[in-house]
């Protein structure tokens, strides 16, 4: 009896653990990463790929698939400060976007990924702080600093 009842209660447990369909995400800006998950929440990072060029990547680092839902066409803003502060470019400024709702699904390890290009921002020699986040309509917005120095 007591053989038939442990049968039972695995079977009851293996049938609770199914799998659900996923959404899949068509957005060309997700990236699969190759080192996996290897904390619990969302990391953003920023890095200088080159002079004035910039990649600002958040990558689920969570067991779950993350959703984030926008307002607009807009899914990354980005400031640049000097080192005292004066904000000297902020991107949604200067730019237009379409009023649309929008849905970003980054699965677990998956890399959300923007490329910032400040060539033309025509900077005068000095240190500058480039500043990055995610605009969803609500929740966290994975920000990342990086400082540069232009000579």
């Amino acid at each position: 009896m007591k053989l038939l009842t442990s049968f039972m209660l695995i079977g009851m447990l293996l049938v609770g653990c199914g799998t659900a369909e996923q959404p899949v995400s068509e957005e060309p800006a997700v990236e699969t990463g190759g080192n996996g998950i290897v904390a619990g929440e969302m990391e953003a990072t920023l890095v200088e790929k080159s002079p004035l060029v910039f990649e600002y990547k958040v990558k689920n680092q969570t067991e779950q698939e993350v959703k984030l839902d926008f307002t607009s066409s807009q899914r990354f803003d980005y400031s640049v400060e000097t080192e005292d502060g004066k904000e000297v470019f902020l991107f949604s400024s200067m730019t237009s976007f379409l009023q649309v709702l929008g849905t970003e699904h980054v699965k677990q390890g998956d890399v959300l990924s923007y490329e910032l290009q400040l060539k033309d921002l025509n900077l005068e020699p000095g240190t500058y702080v480039l500043t990055s986040w995610m605009t969803p309509k609500d929740g966290p917005q994975y920000e990342a600093t990086i400082e540069f120095t232009i000579e």
